[in-house]
């Protein structure tokens, strides 16, 4: 018998609770998650399928020495010249399929050949069984993310000492990306600095402007240290900061903290979107706050739950999500606070230990 991983006896008995033939997944975080191990990703056709009872794999004969070094689960192999229909409806034989669970993050065209093999007469969203499983993180999955997030403060601090004037917006972004690298990041997914007024765009595209003084430089930075993802963002002011951006700094300050305060186990997670909010609200700021305070955190940079109005549900032991309050001001400035927190079984662990003082140069 093939050696199962946790996660992947997890999955199967969700399918069977929820009476579900089969699960498939692409090369996805998805696959990483039940599997521990991710393949190359290409136009190769590469699926996991799983039902309640055993699971095999499809994939490219290139990949097939890796995968099996990574698990023992049956593969069924195929080469560029025959293409995949043949190894995948080998795989998918005297199994059922007729009501299938389908991975939205893998290839259209994978979906179409898997339609194509199988002809099922329901197909339901994979996330409707992983999300709930990967949204509740193990303890080994926390540490590994507290992990990343220390990574990310030392980058952080690269990036910060990177901050002067004269510098471009992509320099210090280079300095957070190579503290990154030299610290042993699998990747570096975003490094994004946003200097005076370009900083009141949340997901400015770093550029080449020149950081001045007088400048509020926003600083949102992530990598993936052993496939689980960080993000932090920290603030950077070029010379004596005036009246007015002190007192919106101080203002999503205190909405930061309030919301990590607020969270604990059965709160809704729109509740700390409101706590966010209402502080930026009493401040003044609330039609400056334009964006959602949070997302999951995990293998993906974005994943559930969503930190936002709407989402009921109640928060869990195990997930962890961003806290990110922030005011932007058209043509002058904006302000985002970021940390990461994990909800623990009596309150909150804020995982980011970078220090959320305003950081003047």
């Amino acid at each position: 018998m093939p050696n199962i991983p946790p996660s992947l006896q997890s999955l199967q008995t969700a399918l069977q609770k929820a009476n579900i033939d089969l699960l498939v997944v692409g090369p996805t975080a998805n696959m990483r998650y039940l599997l521990h191990y991710l393949p190359h990703a290409d136009e190769r056709l590469c699926l996991l399928l799983v039902w309640s009872d055993q699971a095999r794999i499809v994939t490219p004969e290139l990949n097939a020495a890796d995968f099996a070094a990574h698990t023992d689960l049956p593969l069924y192999r195929w080469v560029d010249a025959d293409g995949p229909r043949r190894a995948l409806s080998d795989a998918l034989a005297g199994l059922p399929a007729r009501r299938l669970a389908v991975d939205g993050g893998m290839r259209a065209d994978f979906l179409l050949h898997l339609l194509q093999v199988t002809a099922p007469e329901q197909v339901i969203p994979a996330a409707d069984l992983l999300t709930p499983l990967r949204a509740r993180k193990s303890e080994a999955e926390i540490e590994a993310l507290a992990r990343a997030a220390a990574q990310a403060d030392r980058a952080m601090q690269a990036a910060v000492d990177a901050c002067r004037p004269g510098a471009t917006e992509a320099e210090v972004a280079w300095a957070a990306e190579a503290a990154f690298r030299k610290d042993g990041a699998e990747s570096v997914t975003f490094t994004l600095v946003a200097s005076g007024p370009n900083g009141a765009s949340p997901h400015h595209n770093t550029g080449s402007r020149r950081l001045a003084p007088g400048d509020a430089v926003v600083i949102d930075i992530g990598a993936s240290l052993n496939g689980y993802q960080s993000d932090i963002t920290r603030m950077v002011f070029l010379g004596d900061p005036p009246p007015a951006f002190r007192q919106a700094y101080q203002a999503v300050l205190e909405a930061n903290r309030q919301a990590r305060a607020a969270v604990r186990p059965g709160v809704p997670a729109q509740e700390i979107d409101r706590t966010a909010r209402r502080v930026l609200d009493e401040a003044g700021y609330g039609p400056y706050f334009i964006h959602r305070t949070g997302h999951g955190l995990g293998l993906e940079i974005h994943e559930p739950p969503w930190i936002m109005e709407g989402n009921t549900e109640p928060l869990a032991p195990g997930m962890v999500f961003s806290v990110e309050p922030g005011v932007y001001l058209p043509g002058e400035f904006g302000i985002r606070i970021e940390d990461i927190v994990a909800v623990t079984e009596t309150g909150g662990r804020t995982l980011t230990g970078f220090s959320h003082e305003l950081v003047v140069k």
